[in-house]
C-alpha cells in the first residue's frame, strides 16, 4: 500500500530547518542532502505544481533563491547536520545526514549549483507540494557534471559523448 505523500503544509514537522521565510515561501534545509547546503524553497499556500505560483510569487521566489544561496555560503552546516541527527530521523535520513557530515568540502564556498522542481509524479516528485531544490555543486565532486539535470535519465546526461 501506498504512503501517503508527505506535505509542507504541516510546519512544525520542519520548523526546526526553517532558515528563512517571507509572507509567500519557507527556506530550510533538506533533511537528506544530496551535498553540504541542499536547500528547499516551499510556498506556505499549499501549491502542487510550479505553474500554479501566482504572478507576484515569481519575483519572490527568486529573491528567495538568491538570498538563500548567500544564506548557504555562511552557514555552518556541520552545526546544522548534527542539530539535525539529534532530531528524529529515518536511518534513511541517517545516512544522508552523516554523507554530508563527511563530505571533504564541508563549509567551503561552492563551486555552482543545480536547481530543481520535480513537478509530478512521473518527474518524480515524492512530496505533493511544490518545492525548489538548491543544490551546492562542488568541483570533483563527480567525474564528468556535463549534462547536470539532464541525469534524471541517467544514460541521457551527458549529451557530448558519441553513441
Amino acid at each position: 500500500m501506498d504512503q501517503k505523500p508527505w506535505c509542507f503544509c504541516d510546519r512544525k514537522s520542519f520548523e526546526s530547518r526553517i532558515f528563512k521565510e517571507d509572507e509567500y515561501f519557507y527556506c530550510l534545509f533538506d533533511d537528506a542532502p544530496v551535498s553540504p547546503g541542499h536547500a528547499l524553497i516551499a510556498p506556505k499556500e499549499h501549491i502542487v505544481s510550479i505553474l500554479d505560483l501566482k504572478p507576484e510569487m515569481w519575483s519572490k521566489l527568486f529573491e528567495e533563491i538568491t538570498e538563500a544561496i548567500e544564506i548557504i555560503k555562511k552557514t555552518d552546516m556541520k552545526v546544522v547536520y548534527k542539530d539535525m541527527l539529534l532530531d528524529k530521523v529515518s536511518e534513511n535520513n541517517k545516512w544522508f545526514l552523516e554523507n554530508a557530515l563527511n563530505h571533504p568540502r564541508i563549509n567551503t564556498i561552492p563551486d555552482a549549483y543545480n536547481h530543481g522542481v520535480n513537478d509530478g509524479r512521473a518527474a518524480g516528485r515524492t512530496a505533493d507540494h511544490l518545492h525548489w531544490h538548491i543544490i551546492p555543486r562542488y568541483d570533483g565532486d563527480m567525474a564528468d557534471p556535463r549534462g547536470g539535470v539532464r541525469h534524471v535519465i541517467p544514460e541521457m546526461g551527458n549529451y557530448k559523448v558519441m553513441r
